[in-house]
């Protein structure tokens, strides 16, 4: 499930989990000029050999068929084995120093913000940039007089912890952005998850496989 937390309220977007089917087309030889394309079992190669390929394929699929009933698919990676918790949460009412210095004191990027307990926006390292002033060294050597409530993303898309991924991948994609927070069921942010989390899962060993 994803939803966008904005000043005018709540979003629905979407809590598709699952990944839409293949559509295989029939097998089709080459035809000469002239010539209406045919189906791999229209081949003129005899009556006797069409019919036994057909019964070997029917024989294929029964038990192919026979052996996914009785097999339970599970998604193997969900947010909640990425993502980072518990979350480093920032207040509104905060400054731009303070934010960036927080920052670099956990090595992270995001911040989702609060405002009386409540989720009203999301900072990032790229809001901060813009603000302060970063010596060769590292150091912060000045920053605007501002708050986080100022330089925020007013917009911030959610979801929860048990949303595949793959989803994730594309949401994030979709609205180019770099990270989506985490939800419980009372509304409160337990988690966040960015692309790296995903990469760096993508890269981890064993590969990541979309199902067992």
């Amino acid at each position: 499930m994803f939803v966008v937390y904005s000043p005018e309220g709540q979003s629905f977007i979407g809590a598709s989990q699952s990944v839409p089917p293949l559509k295989v087309e029939p097998i089709r030889r080459s035809s000469a000029a002239g010539e209406e394309p045919q189906d791999l079992f229209s081949l003129d190669a005899g009556a006797d050999f069409q019919q036994s390929q057909y019964q070997a394929n029917s024989v294929a699929l029964s038990a192919y068929k026979g052996k996914q009933k009785n097999r339970t698919r599970r998604v193997v990676v969900k947010v909640s084995e990425i993502m980072s918790t518990p979350v480093k949460t920032i207040f509104s009412e905060s400054t731009v120093e303070e934010a960036w210095r927080l920052m670099q004191e956990h090595k992270i990027e995001h911040f989702p913000v609060l405002h009386l307990d409540n989720l009203v926006g999301i900072c990032s390292q790229r809001d901060l940039l813009k603000r302060v002033i970063v010596g060769d060294s590292g150091a912060l050597e000045g920053a605007k007089r501002e708050t986080v409530a100022d330089v925020m993303s007013a917009q911030v898309v959610t979801t929860v912890a048990d949303t595949d991924i793959r989803q994730v991948a594309k949401v994030l994609t979709q609205y180019e952005i770099g990270a989506l927070v985490v939800m419980n069921v009372f509304q409160q942010p337990i988690g966040i998850v960015t692309r790296g989390d995903i990469i760096k899962r993508l890269a981890n060993a064993p590969p990541l496989e979309l199902y067992v």
